[in-house]
């Protein structure tokens, strides 16, 4: 018994220990059966990866970028548009995309680097189907200044950050220099083209104000003739700009006043210096004041005040009295005949200011009967004169704003500027060619993996066994 109970249990070991090794055998029978296959798979994709990498060819992009100010500057007075909203200014910038990719950029930037002679662009060679078919005539040759700019076209790319005015120009071509040197190209034929467009813009605009300045001339030399004409029918005279009746008018009317005013003075002269006359010396006039009326009434006050002072201490017999008494009469009689002297002159002042009132009143009444007369047609001149001065302040509107633009045609107003220059770009776009190569050994590894496993699956005994 003890002998036959090992043979009896080594099936069952056996059973146990297959389940577990029996993936790793399989696997391991496979990668040895498929060892070949595997290694072909790599092999060929290495090939392809060389493939490649030896015959593509390599494409490199050169960048440029340009700070866009839709606001401009304002060098002139009023320049030709006017600064405009967020919204406004974010259109423009995202306009002047497709501005550098325009057409007559393009054509510049060809025209700059002689892109119809290039290699890459208008002598490009075309693909051999495209050859046959133009041999047959079945297509027609493209010329090469037509084959440059659909390769440039598909050479350019502009962009624009949604929240700033810089503008980012690629360019990928086959030549590191190339790319670099369309790049800038690109951005100094678009910004020669701004100048030029703007330039444009105001050349035309001063062109049309010239036509209009004409026009606008002749309107007012008409507007001048009529003033004129009607001025001299009507024997209207201007002076300083103003009908000389109507200053005739006010001068008098001023002139009157004045001389009102000098009568009236004169009169209340006149009646103080006759109370004067009366005994009341305090009142004399402001104009007599300081004068020989002055000084005589002084010697009368300072008379009569020693005659007071010494009839005090003496009797009315006394010689130094007597003497005293015919001072203060002289100096009385002189300061009379000075009053009367005054009233006379007063009186001749008073009637020459009243003779003189009377006549500039009869001058104004004359004055005013002419301008009276001639109101209706002095109206008629006002509205004349106003159209002749409206037609002026247009026409010298219209006559400075066309030397503004003229001049404005020699200034670049435009505030685009290059912040970055396209440089030679120093590697081919796509993947290092290392990373290629590792990529094209993992792939070779897996297909060939997989065609060992689908073989074992489906070709190999154990898809027999499955059969059976």
């Amino acid at each position: 018994m003890a002998d036959t109970m090992p043979v009896a249990n080594a099936p069952e070991n056996d059973r146990s220990v297959r389940p577990s090794s029996l993936g790793q055998r399989r696997v391991a029978e496979l990668l040895n059966q498929s060892g070949f296959e595997i290694a072909a798979a790599v092999v060929v994709c290495l090939a392809l990866a060389f493939a490649y990498l030896l015959f593509s060819t390599p494409k490199y992009t050169a960048s440029a970028r340009i700070l866009l100010d839709p606001t401009g500057l304002q060098i002139v007075g009023t320049d030709l548009a006017t600064p405009g909203g967020r919204d406004t200014n974010s259109i423009e910038a995202e306009s002047q995309v497709y501005v550098i990719t325009s057409g007559d950029v393009l054509a510049g930037v060809i025209a700059k680097e002689k892109l119809d002679t290039n290699r890459y662009f208008g002598t490009r060679p075309r693909g051999l189907l495209s050859s046959v078919l133009v041999g047959l005539g079945v297509l027609s040759p493209i010329e090469p200044h037509m084959m440059a700019l659909r390769e440039l076209e598909r050479a350019v790319t502009v962009s624009r950050n949604a929240n700033s005015f810089v503008i980012t120009i690629n360019v990928q071509t086959e030549d590191r220099d190339t790319s670099a040197r369309i790049a800038n190209a690109i951005t100094d034929v678009y910004l020669q083209d701004q100048a030029r467009a703007q330039a444009e813009t105001a050349r035309r605009t001063a062109a049309a104000l010239d036509a209009r300045l004409g026009a606008l001339q002749l309107r007012l030399h008409e507007a001048e003739e009529r003033y004129e004409t009607y001025r001299r029918e009507n024997g209207i005279v201007i002076v300083n700009g103003q009908p000389l009746l109507e200053q005739q008018a006010r001068d008098s009317a001023g002139f009157v006043s004045v001389a009102e005013q000098k009568v009236t003075e004169l009169r209340s002269a006149l009646e103080q210096i006759r109370k004067a006359g009366g005994g009341d010396l305090d009142n004399l006039p402001e104009a007599f004041r300081g004068g020989s009326l002055e000084t005589l009434k002084n010697r009368y006050a300072a008379a009569r005040q020693a005659e007071t002072n010494i009839s005090a201490l003496l009797g009315p017999r006394h010689p130094d009295m007597v003497t005293a008494a015919s001072q203060t009469a002289e100096a009385r009689q002189l300061l009379t005949q000075a009053i009367q002297s005054a009233i006379q002159s007063t009186v001749a002042d008073l009637d020459r200011a009243r003779s003189t009132a009377a006549g500039l009143k009869l001058r104004l009444g004359t004055t005013t009967r002419e301008l009276d007369a001639s109101n209706e047609a002095s109206v008629k001149l006002r509205e004349l004169g106003r159209d002749v001065e409206a037609s002026r302040r247009i026409y010298e509107a219209f006559l400075n704003r066309s030397r503004e633009l003229t001049e404005r045609e020699r200034l670049d107003a435009s505030n685009a500027r290059v912040i970055s220059r396209a440089t030679r770009p120093i590697d081919p776009n796509g993947p290092p060619a290392l990373l290629i190569i590792f990529a094209s050994i993992i792939l070779g590894l897996g297909l060939g993996v997989t065609w060992a496993w689908v073989r074992g699956q489906f070709l190999g005994p154990a898809a027999a066994i499955r059969k059976q």
